[in-house]
């Protein structure tokens, strides 16, 4: 028998969901994550999911080792080498303001100094040309320097490397021959135009790839010892998957490795569903990730910030606010705040009774009844109520309220945060909330998904099947998947002939990387897309571009405009379709399917839906907006019909509370499907 795993690592739990392939069934495994040693919590939910290693035929990993290192700032000692006299460019960086008013705005710290920046001789022009070759022995030197001064790697971005490779892959070449570290080019990372945000994404590459490589290379070794057979698969940014190999030499594209599982798995759920348009809430332990999906499409960025510094990288759209589970409550003067420090897995909320005394939006739902106190968490873990309330009393203490009114409030707190992080992705871009289904997952989002859709006056929430792990989850739902791009400055009105040429190239370029994941020999779909803005302007916007536009683009050019004018007016509110608009870049997506394209469906965990109403195990009182409410216990497994609110629902990854005037009933898959009457 073989069997699937996908592994999701969270800052409280380690997910593991586990697929038989031949019967299609599935089950779960959450253990606590192990925050010193990841790969530990890897290896010990791997044990105890029962599944034989060497039958396990795709190991697909979320991981958010490089981003941890970044939010941190523990990532490695990076020499910069670049063009003679441009050694301030990534210092200087970009002299807008995002914050125009704000008196105290402090522009973002660089990840190394003016002392780790080197130059070497060599010039390229605009076009690519050469200028002046490279100097070999300016580069001996530099890699003197860099051997002396103790770096653990090096980022090489020179001018308009983009445009030509060769002097990047000499110089790249000559440091490697006398560096014994990681040398990470600029082509390779984010072959773009614009120095500063190509120089930004390089450095931070060459900030988390030691760290990565240590991981993985730690990561398949204590696999092997278990008795893996196959590949590791490494979850990417843009939501699909390569192979440890090629995430080692490209770490930049992990970054957001976790979050976008359950981004990826609301896009099968609700294509099962025929639900095209859905707001993703991921809510964990430390973090609640917001994204979009629209038109059964994840919504896919191709440049993001990340602690103030560009990135650019193809990447699923997630907003993250830190109010998971384990956000902090505390008193800040005589007011209450709640994250963005979380409790995390060691020692866990006060309730976990590892040691945590400080408390957090779990002993708020405890406290609260929200959260049963007989419910286990991930199957096992009983709650101590009676801590959470200790801890939540020491908090009111000095602002004269009890450990009920300091829940409440720090749950409307809570709120309003997740409220305005999804208006941010939906009201501020000229999209109505009330159009999506809200999609709930991770461990705590049932317990907020009905009142949050109340705040925003969405009608429609979608709880899937095992939520709690429902990122893994996701993860096997993606292909292997590699992205490239070219800068291709052209006018639209030129109906520009070689650009049937530049997506060939690209495409010969993603077909390598495949190659070296093991896909090559797999039924194989190209996207192409390209860059597009209005001459004059500095940003552009992505639009999909089809084969017969690629083709013969003189036939359709006319037809390309209006959809840009088009995507302009949703995006900005309004559109000059009388200006011209130019190329910028062109952009080619390379996806293999790794399995046979028979993937098992997201099973329902018990019975099948019925028209029968559905038995409550008990009852229990828990408070919302200053009012108590007896609400109907269910065990989600025995649901087989309609349940009214006010309700909870209990299952081994997950909390559901069902509010007054919603009705939950299971659906397709297993999910339960939440209306407001």
């Amino acid at each position: 028998m073989a069997y699937r795993v996908a592994i999701d690592i969270g800052g409280t739990f380690t997910d593991l969901i586990l697929e038989d392939v031949e019967g299609a069934t599935m089950s779960t495994t959450k253990v606590l994550s192990t925050p010193g040693r990841l790969v530990d919590g890897v290896i010990e939910a791997v044990r105890a999911c029962g599944a034989p290693p060497e039958r396990i035929e795709l190991f697909v990993h979320g991981t958010t080792a490089g981003l941890n290192a970044l939010l941190e700032r523990r990532g490695a000692r990076v020499a910069l080498v670049t063009t003679e006299g441009f050694r301030d460019t990534y210092l200087i960086g970009r002299g807008n303001r995002p914050r125009m008013y704000d008196l105290h705005y402090v522009k973002p710290e660089p990840l190394l100094d003016r002392a780790a920046i080197f130059e070497v001789r060599e010039r390229l022009a605009a076009d690519g040309s050469v200028l002046e070759p490279v100097d070999a022995a300016s580069v001996a030197a530099v890699a003197g320097e860099i051997a002396a001064g103790g770096f653990e790697s090096v980022a090489v971005v020179l001018l308009h490397g983009y445009a030509n490779s060769a002097h990047e892959e000499e110089v790249g070449r000559l440091l490697s021959e006398r560096l014994d570290v990681p040398v990470v080019l600029s082509h390779r990372v984010a072959p773009e135009w614009r120095e500063y945000e190509r120089t930004s994404t390089t450095v931070m590459s060459a900030y988390i790839t030691p760290i990565m490589r240590q991981y993985v290379e730690e990561l398949e070794s204590a696999l092997r010892a278990e008795g893996l057979a196959v590949p590791v698969y490494i979850t990417e940014s843009n939501g699909g998957m390569m192979s440890a190999t090629v995430a080692d030499e490209k770490a930049v594209l992990t970054l957001f490795s976790g979050p976008v599982g359950g981004v990826v798995g609301a896009r099968a759920a609700g294509e099962a569903l025929d639900i095209a348009d859905l707001i993703t809430i991921d809510m964990g332990g430390t973090s609640f990730d917001v994204s979009l999906v629209r038109g059964g499409e994840a919504s896919l960025q191709s440049e993001f910030e990340l602690q103030g510094l560009p990135v650019l990288a193809p990447a699923v759209e997630v907003h993250t606010i830190g109010a998971g589970g384990g956000s902090l409550i505390r008193a800040d003067g005589d007011r209450l705040r709640v994250g963005p420090e979380s409790a995390g897995a060691k020692p866990g909320p006060a309730c976990y009774g590892r040691g945590g005394v400080e408390p957090t939006i779990t002993d708020a739902n405890l406290v609260l009844g929200r959260l049963p106190s007989e419910q286990r968490l991930a199957g096992s873990m009983a709650l101590d109520v009676e801590a959470a309330r200790a801890a939540l009393a020491r908090v009111g203490e000095p602002l004269g309220l009890q450990p009920e009114e300091v829940a409440e409030q720090a749950l409307e707190i809570a709120h309003f945060a997740m409220a305005e992080a999804i208006r941010e992705l939906t009201v501020e871009r000229g999209l109505d909330p009330r159009d999506f289904t809200l999609c709930a997952f991770g461990g705590a989002g049932g317990l907020h998904a009905t009142a949050l859709a109340e705040e925003l006056e969405i009608t429609r929430v979608l709880v899937p099947t095992m939520p709690g792990a429902f990122s893994a989850w996701g993860m096997l739902q993606g292909d292997v998947r590699h992205d490239t791009v070219q800068t291709f400055y052209r006018s639209l009105d030129d109906a520009p002939a070689d650009l049937p040429g530049a997506v060939e190239s690209l495409k010969t370029q993603v077909l390598g990387l495949l190659e070296r994941d093991g896909a090559g020999d797999r039924p194989i779909r190209f996207e192409a897309a390209a860059d597009l803005r209005y001459v004059g302007q500095e940003y552009t916007l992505t639009l999909p571009l089809g084969d017969h536009e690629v083709a013969d683009l003189a036939a359709h050019a006319d037809a390309l405009r209006d959809r840009f004018h088009d995507a302009y007016h949703q995006r900005y509110g309004h559109a000059s379709r009388t200006e011209p608009v130019e190329f910028v870049t062109v952009r080619v997506a390379a996806i293999a399917a790794l399995g046979d394209g028979d993937r098992p469906a997201l099973a329902a965990a018990g019975a099948p839906a019925g028209a029968g109403e559905a038995a409550p195990v008990a009852t229990g009182d828990y408070r919302q907006g200053g009012e108590v409410l007896t609400a109907a216990l269910y065990q989600r497994d025995a649901i087989t019909g309609p349940v009214e609110g006010p309700a909870i629902v209990m299952e081994e990854t997950c909390t559901t509370v069902v509010g007054p005037g919603w009705t939950a009933r299971p659906v397709a898959g297993g999910h339960l499907l939440l209306e407001k009457s």
